[in-house]
């Protein structure tokens, strides 16, 4: 009867062995497959910075301006003649040409008089949009 118990018990053992592998293996399973995905999701974040601050450091060096790519709004019409566009935004607009140009200048790209004459446009622009809005809000 000892051995019948022996073999019962030793029987009983391998089972729980084998179960316990068989969680641990499941386990395991599960462990890895939530680390491949957290590592990939953390790659994609990495890399969408990565490629974020080449797109911001390519647009500081060559002088690009987020504002200065779409002259027109999703209808076609200018933002200056468009009747959303607020005398704020105009006037930011501006500064940004104002702002380019001083750059251009200090950059050595134009000289004081191509500079100035340019400046000088602007400025003349800028006061003839306001007065074509200052028409506009009285019709």
């Amino acid at each position: 009867m000892n051995a019948k118990k022996a073999l019962y018990y030793g029987a009983i053992a391998m089972a729980i062995l084998i179960g316990v592998s068989v969680v641990v293996s499941v386990v395991s399973a599960i462990l890895s497959l939530v680390w491949a995905v957290v590592s990939g999701v953390v790659s994609l974040a990495v890399l969408a910075g990565v490629v974020y601050v080449l797109y911001k450091t390519g647009a500081w060096l060559f002088g690009g301006d987020d504002a200065s790519y779409s002259a027109t709004d999703s209808l076609g019409k200018s933002r200056s003649s468009s009747a959303s566009s607020s005398a704020s935004s105009a006037a930011d607009a501006s500064d940004s040409r104002q702002d380019r140009l001083r750059r251009q200048y200090v950059e050595g790209q134009i000289s004081e008089a191509e500079f100035e004459r340019r400046i000088g446009e602007e400025l003349e622009t800028e006061e003839l949009d306001d007065i074509d809005r200052e028409l506009e809000r009285e019709r």
